[in-house]
């Protein structure tokens, strides 16, 4: 696509959202981030989307976009300062939910038990950051470790609640 005198291309990268664009020219290197890399936090993964597991869907655009990381100079992201390095933020941000996916099995070692996704989500995020938000993006892990097989979902009374398989 044309606008500002510059020819962009765009890049789906479902995750944060199911309908997001990255926009990236090639011949200056500058890619538009948006909501999909951020330079020093993570962007919200939430779990009640149309699709069953958002976070792989992240994972993949992830991958996308650290495919071409190489030929971008600068990205401008929709939070934060404009950063360099994308492949490396790329790769720590998948890190960071790979660690955020252990954790989940760790607690639910430790638990022994069932457990709820709010339950899940005091043990991923800070008081501070406990809500709507943390509730939604644990789900979304939690889903993901279902569908991987790692997990069993129960449903107690309306309620979701997770285990690690056996």
């Amino acid at each position: 696509m044309k606008f500002a005198r510059r020819e962009w291309v765009a890049v789906h990268t479902p995750g944060h959202t199911h309908d997001h664009l990255c926009l990236f020219d090639q011949e200056t290197g500058t890619l538009l981030s948006g909501d999909h890399v951020l330079p020093t936090i993570t962007p919200h993964i939430s779990g009640l989307t149309a699709h069953g597991d958002p976070l792989t869907l992240f994972f993949d655009s992830l991958d996308k976009i650290g495919n071409f990381a190489n030929q971008i100079n600068i990205a401008l992201p929709a939070h934060g300062t404009p950063f360099e390095n994308v492949g490396d933020r790329v790769q720590a941000i998948k890190d960071h939910h790979i660690e955020r996916l252990q954790k989940l099995r760790d607690t639910s070692a430790d638990l022994s038990r069932p457990a709820s996704v709010m339950e899940f989500a005091t043990h991923l995020f800070s008081p501070r950051a406990q809500g709507a938000m943390a509730d939604s993006e644990a789900f979304a892990h939690l889903e993901h470790l279902r569908i991987m097989g790692d997990f069993e979902r129960r449903d107690n009374s309306g309620t979701f609640e997770y285990v690690l398989k056996d």
